[in-house]
């Protein structure tokens, strides 16, 4: 820190002198290395160990905003382990974070045009605004007064794994049929 100047009466800048001021305090600046290193080893230690393997670890990326589905698994770990050098944090929130399947609920209703972005904001049809950011659209869904517009866009983006109450009557039905028609084929 470098302080210019001398006293002088009448001058709007008052000045006192040159001088300058250390601080040394050298465990500070070794203990932050230190504990950049530990977030470092952590985040990798996350990713070595995907509990899912290859599979989790495409995942992750493709919750990064990378789609990586195609790509060799060498690759796939290269890529977190750059981010993991860079910002450690962001692999650790990743992996230990409790909104990761709403984080992929987002994702796929964007690839399916179930959420659209408009101007930056984040809609859901024409006239619900979600949010201006992912962070914003997760903590809205996230509430509890929103749990049924998340249902809604869960069955617009997975239509397939909403069940048909037809379907579920039908079956019975034809168990009946199979069982009248057994014992007339050994007659």
């Amino acid at each position: 820190m470098l302080i210019d100047g001398e006293i002088a009466e009448g001058k709007t800048n008052a000045r006192y002198g040159i001088a300058e001021l250390y601080v040394e305090a050298p465990g500070v600046e070794v203990s932050k290395k230190v504990n950049k290193k530990k977030l470092i080893f952590e985040a990798q230690s996350f990713i070595f160990n995907d509990e899912k393997g290859a599979e989790g670890r495409v995942l992750k990326c493709r919750l990064l905003g990378k789609n990586m589905k195609s790509a060799p698994d060498s690759e796939v770990t290269e890529y977190l382990l750059n981010i993991a050098d860079k910002d450690p944090q962001r692999i650790i929130d990743l992996y230990t974070g409790t909104d990761m399947s709403l984080r992929l609920l987002l994702i796929e209703a964007r690839e399916k045009h179930v959420i659209i972005v408009k101007n930056k904001v984040f809609m859901y049809g024409d006239d619900i605004v979600l949010g201006v950011s992912e962070d914003s659209v997760i903590a809205f869904l996230k509430e509890k007064r929103n749990a049924k517009l998340l249902e809604l866009i869960k069955r617009d983006t997975f239509p397939e794994m909403e069940e048909e109450p037809e379907e579920v009557e039908q079956a019975p039905v034809k168990a009946k049929i199979e069982t009248k028609v057994s014992p007339k084929s050994k007659k």
